[in-house]
């Protein structure tokens, strides 16, 4: 009786294992299914047999769970482009752009959209002109190195009782001056960040942040505007030619979303 008792919780036990590697199994294969790199390769074959509604979604979800790189965002705008999203495909574009400003495809892209729609690119100034030379990132990393560099170097001989060299003030003054050139961008870079996209054709500029508010202009998918406020559903924008007044915030995308 003994031995059959055991026979059985040994059965129930290899049950028991057997359903939880099938589970374990099961959950590996479903997260490899929606990893980043298995969408994107669901993108790219999608877009390559036409099915751009799905390149879209794939692309979509990489980007909604914080996986910002520019290829796929660069390939997202060109999916969006193709289903007729021209605005939702310039705020892709956009973003790509502002994590590789070196590339010449999404430079030409945007050209290309805002060609097609009419609009012009936004008016820069000349520190917001000077942080696009590189992304948003490097100029953090360069003016920490420069700052920290700087402060290390004239610091630590003096903490660690080592003899101060020539080399130690001139090569300090390299990095602080590095340092305080880079401020601009930075500076520009927090002013770029206020940049966001009209999404839809013809969203209504409205006098006041409310629904029933008079409509001041019309703005087109893919039209750029400074955010300076926002209120309730509503935010305060400053497009080309000093149109400003309030937007939905469903009308319209942060280019560096929060």
């Amino acid at each position: 009786m003994r031995t059959t008792q055991q026979t059985s919780a040994r059965g129930a036990w290899s049950v028991a294992a057997a359903l939880a590697f099938s589970l374990v199994l099961f959950a590996s294969q479903g997260r490899a299914a929606s990893s980043p790199d298995a969408r994107f390769k669901k993108a790219s074959e999608a877009y390559a047999a036409g099915e751009f509604a799905d390149a879209v979604y794939e692309l979509r979800e990489i980007v909604n769970e914080g996986n910002f790189s520019p290829g796929a965002l660069h390939n997202l705008g060109d999916a969006e482009w193709k289903v007729g999203r021209h605005g939702h495909a310039v705020l892709a574009w956009e973003r790509a752009l502002s994590l590789d400003p070196f590339s010449k495809n999404t430079t030409a892209n945007l050209r290309f959209a805002r060609q097609n729609a009419r609009v012009d690119a936004p008016q820069l100034t000349w520190h917001e002109r000077y942080s696009t030379a590189l992304p948003g990132g490097w100029w953090i990393a360069i003016a920490s190195a420069g700052l920290w560099g700087g402060v290390a170097l004239l610091a630590l001989p003096r903490l660690l009782g080592w003899r101060r060299a020539d080399w130690h003030q001139g090569v300090a003054a390299a990095l602080f001056a590095i340092f305080l050139l880079s401020g601009p961008a930075l500076f520009g870079t927090w002013r770029r960040s206020q940049f966001g996209v009209v999404l839809e054709d013809d969203v209504p500029l409205r006098l006041t942040p409310t629904r029933e508010a008079e409509t001041l202009v019309k703005l087109t998918a893919g039209e750029m505007a400074r955010i300076e406020r926002e209120r309730g559903e509503y935010l305060y924008v400053r497009a080309d030619g000093d149109r400003a007044g309030w937007v939905r915030k469903a009308d319209f995308g942060r280019v560096w979303p929060r």
